[in-house]
Order: structure tokens, then sequence, then C-alpha cells
């Protein structure tokens, strides 16, 4: 699916009156990439499209659509703007709604051809058909229907079913109806911008280690916001079935990887197993069901057969607060107990590296780098606040590092004010925040989440690809969030 996401950047450019040169430093792009972009002959990558939003305060959503994203409203599609979407080869698929953002239904004209053998397909939600042309056989739940002109068809699409052509080819108007958009469920512009960004991307596979219900929820919904293409379920089938029971919807998107029960060694088997299809290049991404921690991580970092690039695995927790204009990476509030380890300055670079590239994934071009501690003066009273400071007199190329920093000073530019650190090109502006210990990050992430029910998105990042290693106690929404920071990572890193 294409978009005139070149023409739409240039109109708004032209629209504000905006710089060019100065747009073009921003971004760290030359006029000819940025010509090539808005003459519609080359697609900006996603951390690009995010920086444009930001340098020219709009959604993503106006970028790639050319409207601005409103919950309730009325929009027009010509006929010339109906976008054809080829999904199959016995089926041609054109949208008659692309540009309205968000949406629950999908109206379609559909092309179907005769074909000896056609899949069956569930999913959430329900379907009408209407016969514009020829005879088309549908199946739905063991039950046959032949439709011709002029006939329609209702039913549930959570039921298996399938439709082919008994002339050589039939047209059909469908519209598909499901739950709603998580695009409309998501509260924070810049969270929902980076949904947008992932839809747009070229879609994931994930091997999911050990299904359960609470994580298939959320790759559901993956599938339907057209982020995740397929899902490998590795585990022990019947557990599966057990556990999934409710969610196994979308047989087109599943691949299911049986493991023999055995006992003590099951979830090693299965974490092996979900690693392997990784290694060999059919998922891009891994997550974590319902299966122990350790043994998860200890299979992606084996050595010899696993993820393992020799880097300290980190958690990326990524916030879109209340009162700060940016969203926040937070750093590292579940798996590293400290950021010095034996108060070795080098041990540290891995988490800053993994922080930073996390959000220069996500649009920030040069990130500022807060390392947080409890006030601003080092003393040797707190250890690390010493080391922070020698980490801040680091040559850092990619990105500004200052500490160390109270959490206010970090954040807040009126009290960086009434301090007299104006000059600091972190104070008040930082993107990252790090955190010396585990204690202030869980800190920090619970109280932000659970207190002020802030949404986040979690990227474990340090492996041969992103890892989603969410908590059974996190919801659909956080779980769906981290499938879309990590596909964006993934795209946006070459492993």
């Amino acid at each position: 699916m294409s978009f005139s996401i070149g023409s739409n950047i240039k109109k708004y450019v032209e629209k504000q009156h905006t710089d060019i040169d100065f747009l073009l430093k921003q971004l760290n792009i030359s006029r000819d990439d940025y010509n090539m972009i808005i003459s519609n002959e080359a697609h900006p990558p996603v951390s690009l499209l995010l920086k444009l939003s930001k340098a020219l305060n709009v959604d993503v959503s106006t970028l790639i659509y050319g409207n601005e994203f409103k919950p309730k409203k009325a929009v027009s599609t010509r006929r010339e703007e109906r976008i054809p979407v080829r999904r199959r080869k016995s089926y041609d698929y054109e949208s008659l709604a692309p540009y309205y953002v968000g949406r629950s239904m999908e109206p379609l004209i559909v092309d179907v051809m005769r074909v000896d053998n056609q899949e069956f397909s569930k999913h959430k939600g329900e379907e009408f058909h209407y016969i514009l042309s020829g005879t088309v056989k549908t199946i739905v739940d063991s039950e046959e229907f032949i439709l011709d002109e002029g006939d329609t068809l209702y039913f549930d699409s959570s039921l298996p079913h399938c439709i082919n052509a008994v002339t050589t080819s039939a047209k059909l108007l469908v519209v598909v109806f499901n739950s709603e958009s998580m695009v409309h469920q998501v509260k924070g512009k810049k969270m929902r911008d980076m949904v947008q960004a992932a839809k747009l991307l070229p879609r994931k596979n994930i091997s999911l280690v050990c299904p359960d219900d609470s994580s298939l929820s959320a790759v559901n919904r993956a599938i339907e916001e057209g982020i995740v293409d397929k899902v490998f379920l590795v585990g022990n089938l019947n557990k599966t079935e057990n556990y999934c029971r409710e969610h196994l919807q979308y047989k087109v998107h599943y691949e299911f990887i049986d493991i023999p029960d055995s006992g003590d060694s099951y979830e090693i088997d299965a974490a092996k197993k979900g690693v392997s299809i990784v290694k060999n290049g059919d998922a891009q991404l891994i997550m974590k069901g319902k299966i122990n921690t350790q043994n998860f991580v200890k299979a992606i970092l084996d050595k010899e057969k696993g993820l393992n690039i020799g880097r300290r695995l980190s958690l990326i927790s990524i916030f879109e607060l209340p009162s700060v204009d940016r969203l926040i990476f937070l750093t590292d509030p579940a798996i590293n107990p400290s950021l010095f380890i034996d108060d070795k300055l080098d041990s540290s670079f891995d988490i800053l590296k993994n922080a930073i590239e996390a959000a220069k994934s996500l649009g920030v071009d040069k990130p500022r780098v807060a390392l947080l501690d409890a006030n601003e003066v080092p003393t040797s009273k707190i250890p690390t606040s010493m080391l922070e400071q020698q980490l801040s007199e680091l040559n850092w190329d990619d990105a500004f590092v200052y500490g160390p920093l109270s959490y206010d000073l970090a954040l807040y530019e009126d009290s960086v004010e009434k301090k007299g650190l104006k000059d600091n090109p972190v104070a008040g502006k930082a993107d990252i925040l790090v955190v010396p210990h585990i204690e202030g990050g869980n800190f920090l992430y619970k109280a932000w989440v659970m207190t002020m029910g802030v949404e986040v998105a979690n990227l474990v990042l340090g492996a041969a690809c992103p890892i989603i290693l969410t908590s059974r106690s996190d919801g659909e929404m956080t779980k769906f969030l981290t499938i879309c920071a990590s596909s964006i990572f993934s795209s946006h890193v070459s492993y």
C-alpha cells in the first residue's frame, strides 16, 4: 500500500512557510534526499517521519494520509484515490476508505478468481458481502452458500470461512467490521504516532515462546492492525490450545511448533526452538509467553546457538508523560541491578548505547541523556555521582550525555532556571533518563504507570533482535505498544 507521503510533507512545509535549510539541519539529511522524498521518488524511513512530525508539529497521520487524526470525522474517497492491495493469489482487494484513520470497518471491492483450493480463515468481527457480478461459493463453518449477482451474506467472521468464484471470476462489495482500532484507544498523541509508524512498516513475524492468552491477545491486535504477519506458536500443542483457546482466531497467521512436554526441560526446549526460528531468519522478533524468564533469556544469550551479540541486555521503557512534550525513555527499571558493575565506567556503555539507539529509532536525532542521581553535585558520599560525572566528560558523538542530574532538573526547564543550569545541553530537555540502580527505575516506572495511568512500551535490547519481555501483569495495551516499538526498532537497525 502506498501513500503520497512526500506530497503531504511538501504541502505542510509550504503551508507553514518552513525554512528548508533549517529543516534539513533538524532532520540531518541532504537537500537531494529531501527532494527525492517530496517528489515521492523515495519513502522516508519511520525514524525520519517521526522527526518530521516533531519538526512540523503535526501528527504522523497527517504526513501519511494528508489528514489530521480526529476520533470522529467524515472522510470522502474519490474513485481515483482508492488504493489497490493484492494480498493473495486468488483475491484482489481495493480499499474504499484508506484515509479514515483508525477505522473499525474496512469497506473493500474484492475480485475473486476461481481456484482449485481456497484457504479458510477466521478473525474477530463480522463480514457483509454483496455480489456485484458473477457467482461465488462461500463456506461458513461447513455451511455452503451459492450467491449470484445482487445476493448478500452477513456472517460471524470468527467462524472458519472461505470464498471461491464459481464463474471464472466475481466481484464483491465486502465490509469487514472489527473491534475498535488500537489507534483510537491509545491516549497519547506521540504514542499514537508510534502506532501509526509501525503500521506503515513491512509486517513482522514473531516467535512466541510458550504462548498464553495474555501474550496472544496482544499479538492478535498487532495482526489486526497490520503490524504482524505471521506468528510461530512455540510450545506444547495441548498447552497452547488450553491457554489460548479464546484467542486462536487467525489460522492463516499462525504456525504451530509442537514441543513435547518433557517435564523439567520443556521450557528450555521451547526457548531454544523459539530462538532458532529467529536465528534462521523466519521471524524478526521473539516474545515471552508463559515461560520462566531465566529459561527464556538463557536460550537467547547462548553464545553458540542463541542471539548473543556480546552486549549487555537492558530494558528501555518508553513513556508519554503529562506536561512533557516528548517521549521519555527510562532505563533500566527491571533487568540490571546497577548501571555500573564493580564501579567500572565501561560497564555502563551498553545500557547507554541501547537507550540511545532506541530513541533514535523513534525519531530523536541526537538524544539528550540525563544520568539521574540524588542531586546535580558529584560527591564521594554518592559514588555513582562521581562515575556519572566521568561519563559526562567522555566524547559522545551521537548523543548529549550529562550527569549527575536530579529528576526535576532532567525534565523541567523551570527548575533548571531556578538553579542556574540554563546553558546545560541536557538539563530540562532530557529524552533519556538513566537510573543508577534498579530500585529508582522501578519506583519511577510503577509511579508513572500505576499511579498516573501513563501508557508504556518496553524494549529489551542488546541481542540480535528486539526481545518482547513483558509480564503477565502487563495489560494488552502495554504489550501491543511493546510490539509496535519492537517492530520499529527492528526496521531501524540492521543486525
